[in-house]
C-alpha cells in the first residue's frame, strides 16, 4: 500500500446539510491545486466558483477561504483552472 501526503490548496464545501450527516464536526475539503509547505497563498482578486466532487453543488468562494492542507493525494486529481 502506497501512502503519501502532499500539500494542496483547499476550500471547505458549503453544503453543510449534505456533508454533516452523522458528524457535525466534519468538513469536506475540495482540493483546488498543489502547494508546498512554504508557498504563499495564491493572489485571487475576485470570487471564484467551485463544484464539490462529492455532493455536486457549486458555490462561490473568496480568496480568504482558500487554505493549505496536508492531505493524502486524491485519486484522479484535476486542478481547478485558477490553480493549474
Amino acid at each position: 500500500m502506497n501512502y503519501s501526503t502532499d500539500y494542496f490548496w483547499i476550500v471547505n464545501c458549503k453544503n453543510h446539510r449534505f456533508h454533516h450527516k452523522g458528524n457535525l464536526f466534519y468538513e469536506h475539503h475540495i482540493v483546488l491545486g498543489e502547494a508546498d509547505s512554504f508557498s504563499s497563498a495564491p493572489m485571487l482578486t475576485e470570487q471564484f466558483r467551485v463544484r464539490c466532487d462529492r455532493c455536486g453543488e457549486e458555490y462561490s468562494y473568496k480568496a480568504k477561504e482558500v487554505m493549505r492542507a496536508e492531505i493524502e493525494v486524491p485519486e484522479r486529481f484535476v486542478p481547478h483552472p485558477l490553480f493549474g
